[in-house]
């Protein structure tokens, strides 16, 4: 009894010792991009997703969590995204697009349309991959990434669910 009670505190005692911080941080400033341009560091922003239906009806997702990557061009990974409560999460992403450089760690985009690729099971052989979905073709995509503040919005015709209207508003993670 006396050696399970030992182990018992050395247990709480290591985990109490533990320095490793969960804790979630914000960047104070944005180092990833130069003179307005990507440095082909991935930027996670995390924030709040808020989508509006065609009818009117709103869903916001308080944990969206925006990607880039890139240097000369931006790809754009949207983690578990979603245009109403009861959808499934999606993993999507939109490669290789063209950024207007803005002042020190600033940048912008605007695109007409984007075909998203999104995360799916394969057909052959098992795993997931990214397939490109243009039935959920992106439009009226803008963004913008100023210091620590990210902002992306688009509207999506989703078949057979609706049209939604979509704004990612996140802050930079360290």
């Amino acid at each position: 009894m006396k050696k399970l009670f030992l182990f018992a505190f050395a247990a709480i005692a290591l985990a109490a010792c533990n320095d490793n911080d969960d804790t979630l941080r914000f960047a104070a400033e944005n180092t990833l991009i130069e003179n307005g341009s990507l440095t082909g560091t991935n930027m996670h922003f995390l924030g709040t997703s808020t989508v509006t239906s065609a009818d009117g009806d709103i869903y916001v997702g308080k944990e969206a969590c925006f990607e880039f990557a890139g240097l000369d061009d931006f790809t754009l990974y949207m983690h578990n995204t979603r245009f109403a409560a009861a959808m499934p999460a999606l993993k999507m992403r939109l490669c290789s697009h063209p950024y207007t450089p803005g002042e020190g760690a600033s940048l912008s985009f605007a695109l007409e349309s984007a075909v998203p690729d999104v995360y799916l099971p394969n057909d052959v052989g098992g795993g997931y991959s990214y397939q490109p979905m243009p039935a959920y073709t992106l439009t009226d995509v803008e963004g913008s990434i100023d210091n620590t503040l990210c902002r992306v919005s688009f509207s999506c015709d989703v078949p057979r669910l609706g049209s939604y209207r979509v704004e990612f508003e996140g802050r930079l993670l360290e």
